[in-house]
Formats: structure tokens, C-alpha cells, sequence
């Protein structure tokens, strides 16, 4: 039966709770927004502790570009003021759902469409403040922008599901806000040459920040950002290049990409369920075609084919799809379709390899395994 529900209100708090779990050989289930409970599988600690009030943007330097805020800061709250300053986060953090947090989002690494130009939610994190599982409050990283050789080994937080160390602060790195978008849709290609047109569209030297597809009306949407002056001229040599398409209008290129950053609005109904697959852009089609055969019903490109959101039939077997996703040399996450979902299948196995690595840092990190256990992949047995 899970413990009471712990509430730390900062960094010593934290350290002190961790000491004690420590000592106490018991576990801890960290959350706070709970927007993305739905990814990773369910984890067997012991006690739950509440994050939400490690909340706040704690510095904030406009003309340095950089955000420092607490883990349980709403993403919402964040990215409000820093529109009002003109600056964003340029990995286009997706929400799924109301309460996102910055923590949740580095917590599994989510990034938005502009991930395969911009770069992922681990390359604008400067620094970050946070206890291990020693309950030692490290302060690692920095506030400048720099070029470093090496691996900094606190960044394997990001992405890692809460298993190494719990986050009190977090550094960002922030870019100025394009002035403009425009987005030109291309609709009624068949599969393989919508494929082939992001492919080809994500290597010209426009300003392209957004390539996508989705299934549900075979368009391709590729978005545009920089100037006023820019943006439209540059759309429109795409669409005399592409011979067809809408230029869609700021507001309507808005809305479009706030639905691709979700997921492109796929949802499960009953009898599905949702996975998620980053996939080399090239191997896409691969991918699709085996997914179909196994049932695929819907689906969304994203990261100009690099990122996969798949609706499956819920009979077809996790590890088929984990299976179609390590053949393309990708990486599947499966979304639990309910609460009690124990979403025992969430990951790809990783290579014995990776899982080595993966135990090595948790090992240096956490040592007596107190961080959210079980919730992250690990390596299959028997695979090299």
C-alpha cells in the first residue's frame, strides 16, 4: 500500500525526505502536474511525494536569455512571460493536458515540432539544482551559453523519468520569439510521396521549422518562422515549387501546430491505444507499412518524419509494435489507456549496451534505487 503522501516545500526539505528513504530502505513516486503519468510504466515506490510546491520562476534575465524557474513551475505560467518579454522555448514543449509543469517536461524530455531544427529539451538546459539519491543537493551546470566538451553527467535527468535525482531548479536556455509564421499545407499526396516531399523540404535552406503529416486528411503542413518581411515570400516559392496547396493565415498556422505539438489531436478511443515512436525520418515509411499490417488506424509525423504517433487496435501486442520500432532502428513508447494500467510494456527494450550505461548512472546517482523504480526502460535479457 503506498505511504503518505510527502509535501517538501524546497531543496532541504527534499534532501531530508531522501536521507530518510534512504535509511529507511523504502522508495519514492515523485509527481507534481501529472501530465504525463500516461508515459513510462507504473512504478513500484513506496510513497508518493507531491512536488507542486517547488513552483516559481526564481530568476529571470531578458537580456542574458535565460529562465530560472522550480521544477513544479506550470509550463503555462512560464511561457506567459516570457511572451511578454518577446523569447520562448524554442523545443516547443508539448502540454498533454492542463497542468503541465517545466520538471514533468524535462522529466521525460518532451519536445515540440521544432525539435529537428532547434534541437531537444536537454539542449537548453543550462544547469539545474538537484538532490540525489544521497540527499545531497548537487549544483551542476551553469547560466551562460558555452561550448563545453564531454558528457555533463547531472543532463541525464532530463529524459530519465524521475529515476536519478529529483530537480529543485532548472536553468534554461531561451530564444527570442519568431515574429511571424506562415504554414503551407499540401494536401491529397499519397503516403510515400508525402514522405518523400518532408524529406526533401527538411534539407532546403528556407526557414523551416515545422514539417508534419497526418492521416486523417493526407496533408503535409510545413510551417515558416522569422520576419514579417520574410515569411511569406518564402512560403510562396514553396508553393509555386510544390505546384498545390493553402498558405494558411498566422492565426490558423497557430492553432495548426498547437495541435501537432499534441500529438496532432490523435486520441484512443476504446479498443485502442496510443504509441508514440521516434524513428530515423528515412526508416518512416518502413515503420508505417508494418504498422498497417498490424492494424494501424491513425497516425501523425512529426519532427519531419522523425516522431511517430501511432493508434493502434489494443489486441495487437505492445511488443509487435516494440518490435517494428527496434527493426527501423526507433524507439516506441506506449501511452497506458487508464490509470490502472500497469503499462508493463511502456518501452523498446534497450540493448544490453544502453542498459549498462543506464545502470551505471543510476548507480551513481541513486544508489539505493529510491526514485520512481520501475518506471523507466530497461534492457530485455537476452539481447545484445
Amino acid at each position: 500500500m503506498p505511504g503518505n503522501v510527502l509535501r517538501p516545500a524546497d531543496a532541504g526539505q527534499v534532501a531530508e525526505l531522501v536521507r530518510d528513504a534512504a535509511a529507511n530502505d523504502s522508495s519514492l513516486a515523485l509527481r507534481a502536474g501529472r501530465t504525463k503519468d500516461r508515459l513510462g510504466r507504473a512504478t513500484s515506490a513506496v510513497h508518493p511525494v507531491d512536488l507542486s510546491a517547488l513552483s516559481g520562476v526564481v530568476t529571470y534575465e531578458p537580456e542574458e536569455l535565460i529562465l530560472i524557474a522550480r521544477p513544479a513551475t506550470p509550463l503555462a505560467e512560464a511561457e506567459a512571460l516570457l511572451a511578454e518579454h518577446g523569447q520562448h522555448l524554442a523545443f516547443e514543449p508539448p502540454y498533454w493536458g492542463t497542468g503541465a509543469t517545466l520538471g514533468g517536461t524535462l522529466g521525460v524530455a518532451a519536445s515540440g515540432p521544432r525539435r529537428f531544427v532547434a534541437g531537444a529539451a536537454r539542449d537548453f538546459v543550462l544547469g539545474m539544482e538537484f538532490v540525489d539519491g544521497q540527499g545531497r543537493v548537487i549544483h551542476a551546470g551553469g547560466r551562460v551559453v558555452k561550448n563545453v566538451t564531454g558528457y555533463d553527467l547531472w543532463r541525464s535527468l532530463v529524459g530519465a523519468y524521475g529515476t536519478l535525482g529529483i530537480m529543485t531548479e532548472v536553468c534554461l536556455k531561451l530564444w527570442p520569439q519568431p515574429a511571424s509564421q506562415r504554414t503551407l499545407a499540401v494536401a491529397g499526396l499519397q503516403r510515400q510521396a508525402a514522405l518523400a516531399l518532408m524529406l526533401d523540404w527538411s534539407r532546403r535552406p528556407e526557414s523551416i521549422t515545422g514539417i508534419a503529416c497526418t492521416s486523417e486528411d493526407d496533408t503535409v503542413w510545413i510551417r515558416i518562422e522569422g520576419s514579417e518581411a520574410a515569411t511569406l515570400p518564402q512560403t510562396e516559392t514553396l508553393w509555386r515549387e510544390a505546384g498545390a496547396g493553402d498558405i494558411l493565415s498566422q492565426t490558423a498556422s497557430r492553432n495548426r501546430w498547437e495541435s501537432l505539438r499534441e500529438g496532432g489531436d490523435l486520441t484512443a478511443a476504446a479498443g485502442e491505444v496510443c504509441f508514440r515512436i521516434v524513428v530515423p525520418p528515412s526508416r518512416a515509411d518502413d515503420a508505417l507499412t508494418q504498422l498497417t499490417e498490424r492494424g494501424l488506424s491513425r497516425w501523425c509525423l512529426d519532427w519531419a518524419g522523425g516522431l511517430l504517433w501511432a493508434v493502434m487496435p489494443e489486441d495487437c501486442p505492445a511488443h509487435a509494435v516494440h518490435a517494428i520500432a527496434d527493426g527501423v532502428a526507433g524507439m516506441a513508447s506506449r501511452l497506458s489507456s487508464e490509470p490502472q494500467d500497469a503499462n508493463r510494456e511502456a518501452f523498446t527494450p534497450l540493448s544490453a549496451g544502453v542498459g549498462r550505461l543506464n545502470e551505471s548512472l543510476r548507480r551513481t546517482l541513486d544508489p539505493h534505487a529510491l526514485f520512481n523504480p520501475g518506471r523507466a526502460a530497461s534492457p530485455r535479457a537476452g539481447r545484445p
